[in-house]
């Protein structure tokens, strides 16, 4: 009779993979012998708590609710930034490894590409700076303003920081609130910046042509030898002039300049020697222009009341605040919060009653002829103009489509 030999399955689990094998059956042949796979260590559990910063907290109230020293913590972060200084809204994460009675790292985001990191190392706490390194690319983006500047611009891809930073370049020429008109075209040659091959965003403007109401606007951006950055036309003259043209970024005229107006609360027709503005309750307000506070307070229908004097023959006033942000004497730069939209004195609601002055008369503010620009200082010229030529093929023809930065 032949002899038959019986098939077992053997299972094994070796460096953490399963095999099997079939093995005959022998009385003499020794058991297989299976060694057991090192232990992978394990690092210790860590958990990331998210804390959104709330209007009015401090860091110490917010480091004290994880036993943390405010001042440790502080004194540590100061070479990179004042945490003294967090904003509401943005949100702090603490890392806390298992067991641990309080955490061991904390990250606080100062931009859209840096984070602040501090790790405590024996006891000690350290800060570095973790930032997003881009590659920069240029290429040519394009809208026409059909239903609104804000929606056709979004459409073309550009974010609200975007849009702000265009309108940006040329609040010295134009009111955004009020003088953009249908048709408008908006062509730009704009740094696109990826991580790890991906698109994350839009960088800095380098050269836009705007059309507007039969108007041309050029700007180019230059870096001076000083290191100051600034957005110039084609002459070189700079796009910044002594005032801008509206104290908000964004709102509606919903008044304009008149010398005979019905008033909505006094029922009755009087002149309105200024422009109202349209905006939401806490809206900031921005000084036009630099100067100095010669009032800033309470004054009769105005409610809440700032004025400034401005070198040369200028003053601005703005009326109805909720909140004034400078005090009398005090001297403001140019874009400057100064105050917040509210509806104090005589006004049906919120809003912003700008004025401006020349040479003592009060005069339309969206009309007035303002100081001229300030050139490029001809050691520059060189330098702008070689800056200036290469992006202006750009914008004349349909240019490259992608270009390596």
């Amino acid at each position: 009779m032949p002899r038959i030999l019986k098939l077992v399955v053997g299972a094994a689990i070796v460096a953490g993979f399963t095999y099997l094998a079939l093995q005959p059956k022998s009385e003499t042949a020794p058991a297989p012998v299976v060694a057991a796979a090192p232990a992978v260590p394990q690092g210790p559990v860590i958990t990331q708590v998210p804390h959104q910063i709330q209007s009015g907290e401090t860091l110490g109230k917010i480091l004290q609710n994880f036993g943390l020293s405010a001042m440790e913590v502080r004194n540590a972060a100061l070479p990179i930034t004042d945490l003294a200084k967090i904003r509401a809204g943005r949100t702090i994460s603490f890392f806390v490894k298992e067991d641990a009675p309080t955490p061991h790292e904390i990250r606080y985001p100062l931009s859209q590409d840096q984070t602040l990191v501090l790790q405590r190392v024996d006891g000690t706490w350290t800060a570095e700076l973790d930032e997003i390194e881009y590659t920069v690319k240029q290429a040519v983006r394009e809208f026409t303003v059909n239903t609104s500047f804000w929606a056709d611009a979004v459409q073309a891809g550009l974010r609200a920081s975007d849009i702000a930073g265009l309108a940006q370049v040329y609040r010295y020429d134009v009111d955004f609130n009020t003088e953009i008109r249908a048709g408008a075209t908006v062509r730009m040659v704009v740094e696109e910046l990826y991580n790890n091959g991906e698109f994350a965003r839009l960088g800095h403007p380098l050269a836009v042509r705007f059309h507007n109401a039969s108007k041309e606007y050029t700007a180019i951006r230059h870096i001076r030898q000083d290191g100051i950055e600034g957005y110039y036309d084609e002459k070189g003259l700079a796009r910044k002039k002594a005032f801008l043209r509206s104290p908000l970024k964004f709102s509606r005229v919903t008044s304009g300049f008149s010398r005979k107006r019905f008033h909505p609360v006094l029922k009755r027709n009087r002149p309105h020697l200024g422009v109202d503005f349209g905006a939401s309750k806490g809206t900031p307000i921005y000084a036009t222009g630099e100067g100095k506070v010669v009032f800033s307070g309470r004054k009769g229908g105005h409610g809440n009341f700032v004025k400034l004097n401005h070198p040369g023959p200028y003053q601005s006033s703005y009326s109805h605040l909720s909140r004034i942000k400078v005090k009398r004497g005090q001297k403001v730069r140019q874009g400057q919060l100064i105050g917040l939209v509210g509806s104090t004195g005589l006004a049906t609601g919120p809003h912003l009653h700008y004025q401006f002055w020349a040479n003592g008369k009060i005069v339309n503010p969206m009309k007035v002829k303002l100081p001229r620009n300030q050139p490029l200082p001809s050691k520059e010229i060189p330098a702008f103009k070689a800056n200036r030529d290469g992006w202006l093929e750009w914008l004349d023809s349909s240019g490259p489509a992608v270009a390596e930065g």
